[in-house]
């Protein structure tokens, strides 16, 4: 047997750093995300438009395009905490290194490249460890040319290009003196500095260099003082005095003498300013070179400048962002083909394209994610939608989104129906339009689809929900200085919406997926329930196939505590309290045909619950021990068969057990239960029929894929962020592995394959498995059998 895979939907955000994100002439926007590196592709729309690029150990801190003599951009760089940067180059389709940059004793926290030539390369990095390091690359060989010391300095951000006339090297280094030192080579072949601009008074944090003729260079520095100083370098040329002259500084560089000044001084931010970036473009009507300027700032706006058409003067053309929510304003920005980019504090990117008919920047429809963690995930019932909860305290819905001009279909981020005060842990569908969610906190919180999600949904997606019930509320905000959405009505209704809501809800009417503006503020969905009960943090949840029952428990170290809550969904009442674990329960599942509840625990232990005949409560039914229960650490995760009668276990020591119902009743405390295939006692080492499977890594997901009859394919997701695709008939045959590019690149955190929908085949062999990671993604790959 054979298994084909295609990668589907990819959502993440970027990383929470200046200068993590870049955009070239093509439509390719690269950012980090975590510890990979991305690939966006602005202009596909019939595909996953992100491709992932794993290569470093830790946080990458910064990414840029490089741009060949010839304009075109085939490469890439990128530095990372794990001490080393990278070039990148695209091969037949395919990106690899070719280049592994390892010279500094820190991470490296910025980075910056350029051509002298076509053939000779030079990439400088800087890094904590107060150093520069210069590296060229002469047809294709690279090596360390020089290491710079700073002695107790740091290199905040770093910018090179080639000096006008003399086509050599010239590298802008902002340290945290608050000064922008510059360095040329000079006869020895070594880097020296050779002048410092001084001026700002905090931390410069962006740069950016444009040649304007053959004699001078635009120099823009961005700082946290928030205002941006731009400088011109040009030949220095003795002129006599006349009336008042601009104080300028002369320095040599290759023989030549530089002079630098003070062109201007923008301020319009109210913020510390982050990134700057220069754009050329021609007037279409004298066809002179209009130099723009683009900078972003924490005060949540990005601004275009340019000088006034008649005069010096720089002023504010364009003033886009001011972005409500829970923005924190823009760690950098970028141009792109037609449009301007801003990555945000939160690491949403946020594009607005230029609308010739209106005459208006308009924030346009683009790829986002988790930035932090992502806990847990589950689909909807008719696999209509995907749910995930993360420790950046937002549950965020993703659903296809079929364009109405049939030119494709793309999975997106469609509503942001929780932002929450705690780290999310869990959640838990319990209808179409409901679900529940555990954070870290002791509360269980219900939340029920409003009125414009609905809506909106039906017009993305041409799917149904539930009928359209005019009489919800509309939608949802939170109050001031509140943890709880609250309810908010339309007009026809407002004598029931109450005092609470602040009214930052608007209504909006969606035939596309939301802006992250419009995602942060109006797809709230309306807090309907808390729950009470647990001692400690909430750490799982599970609610029953046919919506009847949620189960959940919390962190633990008493058997009192170690419980499983049972509560009614009808009443919201909790109906029973199960004890059988001593520890920290760590994930919990109800059967297919929601019959039994399966809970497992860092007590290396699961347990069984058999539920009563015509009642919603539930009796212990087995459980595992020291002797008969194989595992010997935490077991992390665990996943029933799509019949109801296996169910399987993973757990740190690298086990994977699949268990079954015999016809005997043993006098452990397995009962009717077994290992598939033999008994247990003998089953410590990987073997044939009836052993477990066992991997150097610790599993921490697991799933079974929706197939009827014998053929049991299951799902295991590992710590080292692999997923492997396995066939059990009683004996284990690897069928597939993705990897990092595919699957994670940290743990695994949740394996999910969509629900079959009402009407296909059990025979069918398509399906979608849906996964989750510790490094901020959510994936979801196409699997076929062949």
């Amino acid at each position: 047997m054979k298994i084909s895979v295609q990668q589907v939907y990819t959502s993440v955000a970027c990383n929470r750093t200046p200068e993590i994100a870049d955009w070239n002439n093509e439509g390719l926007i690269c950012y980090g995300a975590c510890n990979a590196v991305v690939i966006y592709d602005t202009l596909a729309k019939d595909k996953d438009p992100l491709a992932v690029l794993c290569h470093h150990k830790s946080t990458v801190n910064s990414v840029k395009w490089l741009q060949r003599p010839d304009s075109t951009c085939t490469e890439l760089l990128s530095c990372s905490a794990d001490k080393t940067a990278a070039i990148w180059s695209i091969d037949n389709g395919v990106w690899k290194i070719s280049s592994s940059l390892e010279g500094h004793n820190e991470g490296v926290t910025c980075i910056h490249g350029v051509y002298v030539d076509t053939n000779r390369l030079l990439v400088y990095t800087g890094s904590i460890d107060s150093s520069i390091c210069v590296w060229e690359r002469i047809d294709g060989n690279t090596t360390l040319k020089q290491k710079i010391n700073l002695n107790s300095g740091l290199a905040l951000t770093l910018h090179s290009c080639v000096l006008p006339a003399a086509n050599r090297p010239i590298l802008f280094c902002a340290l945290d003196d608050h000064k922008v030192h510059i360095f040329v080579e000079q006869s020895d072949h070594q880097y020296h500095r050779v002048h410092m601009l001084a001026g700002h008074e905090d931390w410069v944090r962006g740069l950016d260099v444009i040649n304007v003729d053959n004699k001078t260079l635009m120099l823009a520095s961005a700082s946290q003082d928030t205002y941006i100083r731009l400088w011109k370098i040009q030949h220095y040329e003795e002129k006599p005095v006349v009336g008042i002259k601009v104080e300028e500084k002369v320095f040599d560089a290759y023989g030549v003498k530089l002079s630098v000044k003070l062109d201007a001084v923008l301020a319009g931010h109210e913020g510390w300013v982050y990134g700057v970036q220069w754009q050329k473009i021609i007037d279409n009507e004298n066809s002179q070179p209009i130099y723009r300027l683009l900078s972003s700032s924490l005060d949540k706006t990005l601004i275009i400048w340019q000088p006034e058409s008649h005069g010096d003067a720089w002023v504010e053309s364009v003033r886009v962002g001011e972005v409500g929510g829970n923005g924190l304003g823009f760690y950098g920005s970028r141009f792109g083909p037609d449009a301007i980019l801003g990555h945000g504090y939160n690491g949403s990117l946020h594009i607005w394209k230029y609308d010739k008919q209106v005459n208006q920047w308009q924030p346009g429809v683009v790829s986002g994610g988790h930035f932090s963690a992502v806990e847990d995930l589950r689909w909807e019932r008719e696999g209509r939608y995907l749910l995930s909860v993360s420790l950046d305290q937002t549950t965020r819905l993703h659903a296809p989104w079929v364009r109405a001009d049939g030119s494709g279909t793309q999975w997106h981020e469609l509503a942001r129906p929780q932002v929450h005060g705690y780290d999310l842990a869990a959640v838990a569908l319990v209808s179409p339009a409901a679900f529940v969610s555990a954070a870290e906190e002791k509360v269980l919180r219900v939340f029920a689809a409003p009125h414009n999600f609905i809506h909106n949904f039906n017009n993305i997606t041409g799917e149904t929900l539930v009928g359209d019930d005019a009489k919800g509320p509309e939608g949802a905000s939170v109050p001031s200085l509140g943890l709880s959405n609250k309810a908010v009505f339309s007009d026809a209704d407002t004598s029931n919406a109450g005092d609470d809501n602040d009214g930052y809800f608007v209504p909006v009417n969606l035939h596309e997926p939301p802006t992250e503006e419009t995602l942060m503020q109006n797809t709230l969905w309306p807090e309907v329930h808390k729950l009470y009960g647990h001692g400690y943090e909430v750490y799982c949840v599970d609610a029953s196939a046919d919506g009847a029952l949620v189960a959940s428990a919390c962190k633990a170290t008493t058997p009192e505590h170690a419980a499983v809550l049972i509560w009614e969904t009808k009443t919201w009442q909790q109906i029973q309290k199960l004890t059988s674990h001593q520890l920290t329960i760590t994930q919990l599942a109800f059967s297919p045909d929601s019959q039994k509840l399966l809970s497992v625990s860092r007590d290396r232990r699961w347990s069984l619950y058999q539920r009563d005949v015509g009642a919603n409560s539930f009796t212990v039914a087995a459980s595992s021990d020291k002797k008969y229960g194989v595992h010997t650490r935490i077991i992390w995760c665990c996943a029933w068969a799509p019949d109801s009668t296996v169910f399987s276990t993973g757990s740190r020591d690298g086990k994977v057990c699949v268990w079954s119902k015999g016809d005997t009743i043993s006098e452990s405390s397995l009962k009717e239960y077994s290992l598939l295939g033999n008994t247990p006692e003998h089953h410590t080492t990987l073997g044939p029929a009836g052993k477990p499977l066992e991997l150097t890594n610790s599993v921490t997901a697991l799933a079974f894929a929706p197939l009827d009859g014998d053929l049991r394919l299951v799902a295991v997701g590992l710590d080292c962020g692999t997923v492997r695709i396995y066939q059990f008939d009683l004996t284990w045959s690897l069928l597939h592995e993705l990897d990092h590019s595919m699957a994670h690149h940290l743990t695994v955190k949740r394996l999910f394959f969509r629900p079959r929908p009402p009407g296909e085949g059990e025979t069918n062999t398509d399906m979608l498995l849906a996964s989750c990671g510790t490094d901020h993604f959510v994936r979801i790959c196409s699997l076929n059998i062949l």
